[in-house]
């Protein structure tokens, strides 16, 4: 026990020393991540061409978003429960349309759903066709880092969503 108390006794005084340097580095990462607190069409391309994607911001009946593709594939974003002042609560992520000749079970989408996290909804809309469709929050704003983290999750999703559906058909 004696043992023990002088290791203490050593070890308490160096682990002290240290901490004033482990707050400085951790102040220090803080000071560089940069907060979004109104995300753009505009951020939403840059992080994503940040992570190697080719995106573009386009428009059409329904309104702005951002056009980008990943395996050969489409997806889009857009922004949702916008403002007068376009700060915006949510980023709404959509994979391109499928026609299927016949319906998914609910066994099988389920079963997506569970061996994939979740991450893409399927749905299927008005026109008949399959969607993948992810959500996600930006209220009191998000990172640069976390918003670009998302996309490329989302992407990489996309293409489990991708051949999930091709299995269907």
């Amino acid at each position: 026990m004696a043992r023990f108390a002088r290791v203490i006794a050593f070890a308490f005084p160096l682990v002290l020393a240290g901490l004033p340097a482990l707050a400085e580095d951790t102040s220090k990462a803080a000071d560089k991540a940069e907060i979004l607190t109104k995300v753009t069409l505009e951020d939403i391309r840059d992080a994503l061409q940040n992570a190697g994607y080719r995106a573009q911001i386009k428009n059409d009946s329904s309104g702005d978003y951002v056009s980008s593709a990943s395996g050969g594939r489409n997806f889009f974003a857009s922004l949702g429960g916008c403002d007068d002042q376009k700060v915006c609560k949510s980023i709404l992520m959509e994979t391109g349309g499928w026609t299927l000749k016949t319906s998914p079970t609910v066994e099988a989408l389920n079963q997506f759903h569970f061996d994939n996290g979740a991450w893409i909804t399927a749905m299927t809309y008005k026109d008949g066709k399959y969607y993948g469709d992810y959500r996600a929050d930006l209220t009191g704003g998000v990172t640069k880092a976390w918003l670009q983290a998302v996309l490329e999750d989302f992407a990489a999703s996309a293409d489990t969503f991708a051949a999930f559906m091709q299995k269907q058909q």
